[in-house]
């Protein structure tokens, strides 16, 4: 069980999991075969629905959503579905504008951190309610805690994608390399092998805003916490100060980039395709930009396990499905997004999408997953799938989240960068970690 999941129920003693009614896995008979009342009530859905998109317009996804929005309008005739496409940032402020207004969508797709924040407004309806809690597991077990905020079903899980880890093959051969490292030791040895041959850095830290960051710390942690009732005590944490300090001494030893301090993962991607890193972490479609960009790397390049023991959990990213709370039709809403999250359904999308993953158990079984083939983009889709039997939502969506991840973020650049030594670094990022929650009234354990 995922430490956040225990820091729920420890808070609440018992948050009642509430999933999807199951809409299908792909044949007529399963999507049609629901009780006599459950099709009455179904045949008395209606009204007109938007449902908003996040940076999901152009090809190949309009042919998709066509077809998507023909088909539920023809098992619901009293329904109207439009569909409109938001750019991702600009989606959590559109959505809170909308609420005071008459533009509000009926199901908008949001990630956790937006989710969260616009459902600590009231922002969204919580849907425990409206759907039924067979449908819980068919879900792979990480995604669905997601949706969760303040113990009630806010969301269900759309899109996923997970940490693996990518390699430049024959860079690996060259340096004799035959796995990928799953301890810090093992990865500063692998970065030492492959640097003496290249010549050039070997590995790369992705930071972003310091969430890969939080997500290392809490997947190094294992089954401990990181934070304990509303205090930090990650510094207290032997694997966590090891990571800290091997960071910063493989890049003082010239085998991080001095790029690395920026953090970014287009950084990342062009040094991977200029070949001066060779191996690192990040999700399963990081390859994107490297496909497209150098040619001859991306055939070169291989997905692997997280760079972690295999026991450990890896950080899930996911893309939700949620119902404002002011939409006039909720029953349709729900509906709506039942239909769109169905087995068959995510399949067809994360096809159609090419470099996510779907978050039911059923789809995963798809020989699309279980035998993608042999190309680079196939072994991640392989691998990212494999890692989601270990994969949760490890820093949940607290009201001090960014500036948790801002904490975070200056403090891993201040210690990869020699400015300040790794455990006074813990420390202090303790110390005001503890000074945020503390300011916000949050009593937390994950």
């Amino acid at each position: 069980m995922g430490k956040y999941l225990k820091s729920i129920m420890l808070l609440l003693s018992l948050a009642l999991l509430m999933a999807l009614a199951a809409c299908g896995n792909g044949e007529t008979e399963d999507v049609e075969g629901d009780t006599d009342e459950e099709e009455a009530d179904e045949e008395e859905l209606s009204g007109d629905i938007t449902f908003w998109t996040a940076s999901l317009s152009g090809d190949p996804f309009d042919g998709y959503f066509d077809e998507l929005k023909e088909e539920f309008e023809d098992m619901h005739p009293e329904v109207s579905v439009t569909i409109q496409d938001t750019p991702q940032n600009e989606m959590e402020q559109r959505v809170l504008t909308s609420l005071t207004s008459d533009d509000a969508p009926d199901v908008v797709n949001l990630n956790p951190h937006y989710m969260s924040n616009i459902a600590s407004q009231g922002g969204l309806l919580p849907i425990g309610d409206y759907v039924s809690d067979d449908y819980q597991e068919t879900y792979v077990e990480g995604a669905l805690e997601s949706g969760y905020y303040d113990g009630e079903l806010h969301a269900l899980p759309w899109y996923l994608t997970t940490t693996v880890s990518w390699y430049n093959q024959e860079h690996f051969e060259s340096a004799g390399i035959e796995e990928v490292p799953t301890s810090m030791p093992e990865i500063h040895e692998t970065a030492t092998a492959i640097s003496e041959e290249t010549g050039n850095t070997s590995f790369f830290q992705i930071i972003n805003d310091g969430n890969v960051i939080m997500e290392k710390m809490s997947t190094l942690a294992g089954d401990d916490y990181i934070v304990e009732d509303g205090t930090a005590v990650f510094n207290e944490n032997e694997k966590i100060v090891e990571y800290f300090t091997t960071m910063q001494e493989m890049y003082d030893e010239g085998l991080i980039s001095q790029e690395n301090a920026e953090g970014g993962i287009g950084t990342a991607q062009e040094l991977f395709m200029s070949e001066d890193i060779s191996f690192l972490e990040g999700g399963i479609t990081f390859l994107g930009a490297v496909e497209s960009g150098a040619p001859s790397v991306y055939e070169n390049s291989v997905a692997g396990d997280p760079l972690n023991d295999p026991d450990s959990p890896v950080n899930i990213a996911v893309m939700n499905l949620a119902v404002p709370a002011n939409t006039d039709h909720p029953e349709a809403a729900v509906a709506f997004a039942e239909f769109v999250l169905n087995a068959e359904n995510q399949l067809e999308f994360s096809k159609t999408a090419g470099t996510v993953l779907p978050s039911t158990v059923e789809s995963l079984e798809d020989e699309f997953y279980t035998d993608p083939g042999d190309s680079p983009n196939a072994t991640g889709m392989k691998a990212g799938a494999e890692a989601l039997s270990t994969a949760e939502v490890l820093i949940p969506g607290t009201d001090n989240n960014s500036e948790l991840r801002n904490l975070t973020h200056d403090a891993f650049v201040d210690t990869l960068i020699g400015n300040v030594d790794p455990q006074e670094a813990l420390d202090q990022l303790a110390e005001d970690w503890n000074q945020s929650f503390s300011s916000e009234g949050i009593e937390i354990s994950f």
